[in-house]
């Protein structure tokens, strides 16, 4: 028999995993070892949510640890992106200019910016597509193939 979980527990992992992610995809990390796990408050969360799972006979950095990562890179995206709208915008009220310099826009990033699109609401989602615009605008020309990317992330989050 699966165990119930109270509402703040649920939360609670919901905080701890999704700072984990926004670290990770500010970082391009995608593993993170057993200390690190232990350190962010995240190693019981492996096997008991489900959005965690270990890679036995993979280590990370040479650590000989364990490796661990998200299910999929999706569900790391959207706890980065649950980090970023609830911690970095509405506690400690960073600009969508300080996330797009801490965590990228390059195509690899796409998703997550949906996803945050997708989570703010209102005129704090147009705020981050006035950036993403002023981003397409600065861009160099010369890298059409970014630039195609941002301008294709745009028009998702509208």
């Amino acid at each position: 028999d699966a165990q119930a979980l109270p509402p703040l527990s649920v939360n609670l992992a919901v905080k701890r995993l999704s700072k984990l992610a926004f670290d990770g995809l500010s970082k391009h990390k995608v593993l993170f070892s057993a200390s690190e796990l232990d350190k962010a408050k995240c190693l019981d969360e492996v096997g008991h949510h489900g959005f965690l799972s270990s890679t036995p006979g993979v280590s990370v950095a040479g650590r000989g640890d364990d490796a661990f990562s998200f299910q999929h890179h999706t569900v790391l995206e959207f706890f980065a992106a649950i980090h970023a709208v609830q911690v970095c915008m509405e506690e400690e009220k960073q600009t969508v200019e300080h996330l797009m310099e801490e965590v990228g826009v390059d195509g690899d990033k796409s998703l997550f910016w949906h996803f945050v699109c997708g989570l703010l609401k209102g005129s704090s989602s147009e705020s981050v597509l006035a950036a993403l615009s002023v981003k397409v605008e600065e861009e160099d020309k010369a890298n059409l193939v970014h630039t195609s990317r941002l301008l294709l992330l745009l028009l998702g989050c509208h």
